[in-house]
């Protein structure tokens, strides 16, 4: 029987183990590995864009910093992100990492070919993906049978992987970086509204013309003590939107757009300055910005759609009403068929102008953001879970 130049390729290929996850060449194969009685050590290896100053790269530090508190050995694999990789953290861990006998991935779920072909044979791999719509292309299903489990950040998440594949889900709540003690607001001078948006990761999804729209329909006179600033980066694809943005922030001197990419400390600065996040996504898979403002002490108006449910609700926050809408496939990939959340403009500004009014009131709510989150998204409590679920 001939046997093709392909076929003793890919046998090369399995006798190498080039998945890209794997320990370094220098170390055993996995087959080798194997024969001689060896394995990992005990202890979680986190693949991500751990260098990446992206929403993602900062989901996936945040859950090295879960670890560090559960007193889990860990590993890192970072997954380059060309023109995205100035986040200096974690560098001097990378360089002296080493592997273990589990990889946690931390990935968009539309990545989850490339993460999927990364696995090492010889580890437990779990997916930790991100979604931010109730439903998964049913095309994808061979990719997600590659992974041995799933932990889903949110139970919006957990809920779509349960549509699609049959491995077993565990909620996992993203970790979220808290300070000691719950912050305390000063109300001084205008009130400030603030919210902020990637371009990469879809104006439609993120919806920052809804924030402008619910500000102005608010403080229509344009003399109400107020102030809206809007975080943006980069132009992305949709050159259109982010047109209306500019021009309709444009009509009023109390809109401030800031463009252009921060440090963390910068983001963190900003967060500080402002009274209440505002975030009228159409869905997001968590919403780490409106996590971040409870951690702060600031009051959080969210679309009560998507991963934000599971910290935004009356007693935390300000959830916003929504209708259901059929997903433009131009606006999100993979959602033939979907459908996301359209907020109202209406309720959100009836929501900005009884804050102005009383601003006061969002202290209480905050507070028990705080205490929603450290109950179950601390580093601490994360840390505990992870190392609960592993054992």
């Amino acid at each position: 029987m001939k046997i093709g130049g392909k076929t003793i390729k890919a046998g090369v290929r399995s006798l190498l183990c080039t998945h890209a996850n794997c320990p370094p060449a220098r170390a055993m194969p996995c087959w080798l590995r194997r024969l001689a009685g060896k394995s990992l050590e005990p202890g979680v290896d986190i693949v991500g864009f751990l260098r990446s100053e992206i929403g993602l790269g900062e989901a996936a530090r945040l859950m090295v910093a879960a670890l560090d508190a559960g007193d889990i050995p860990a590993g890192f694999v970072n997954v380059p992100l060309p023109g995205r990789m100035a986040e200096p953290a974690l560098a001097n861990r990378l360089a002296a990492s080493s592997r273990h006998h589990t990889a946690l991935a931390i990935f968009g779920a539309a990545e989850i070919g490339m993460f999927a072909r990364r696995t090492c044979r010889d580890q437990t791999n779990i997916a930790y993906p991100y979604w931010e719509l109730p439903s998964f292309p049913t095309a994808w299903r061979r990719w997600f049978e590659r992974f041995d489990a799933y932990w889903a950040p949110t139970t919006f998440i957990r809920d779509a992987l349960a549509s699609v594949h049959s491995r077993p889900i565990s909620v996992v709540p993203q970790p979220v970086d808290l300070p000691t003690e719950p912050p305390q607001q000063l109300f001084t001078g205008p009130l400030k509204f603030h919210t902020f948006f990637d371009a990469d990761s879809s104006i439609a999804r993120k919806n920052p013309l809804g924030t402008v729209e619910a500000f102005r329909l608010a403080f229509p006179s344009g003399r109400e003590d107020a102030r809206l600033l809007v975080k943006a980066r980069g132009g992305g694809s949709d050159a259109a939107r982010l047109s209306s943005l500019l021009a309709l922030a444009r009509q009023d001197a109390r809109i401030e757009i800031i463009d252009g990419t921060l440090t963390r400390a910068e983001m963190t600065a900003l967060m500080e300055d402002c009274n209440v996040f505002v975030s009228l996504h159409r869905s997001e898979g968590f919403g780490l910005g409106c996590a971040e403002a409870l951690a702060r002490g600031k009051g959080v108006i969210a679309t009560d759609f998507g991963g934000t449910r599971d910290f935004i609700n009356e007693q935390t926050g300000y959830p916003v009403q929504f209708a259901e809408a059929a997903v433009p496939p131009e606006d999100y990939f993979g959602a033939e068929g979907s459908y996301w959340a359209e907020p109202s403009i209406a309720h959100a500004a009836s929501i900005m102008r009884a804050i102005y009014d009383d601003p006061g009131q969002t202290t209480a709510k905050a507070q028990a953001g705080f205490a929603h989150l450290k109950r179950h998204n601390s580093f601490d409590a994360v840390g505990h879970l992870i190392k609960a679920r592993l054992g």
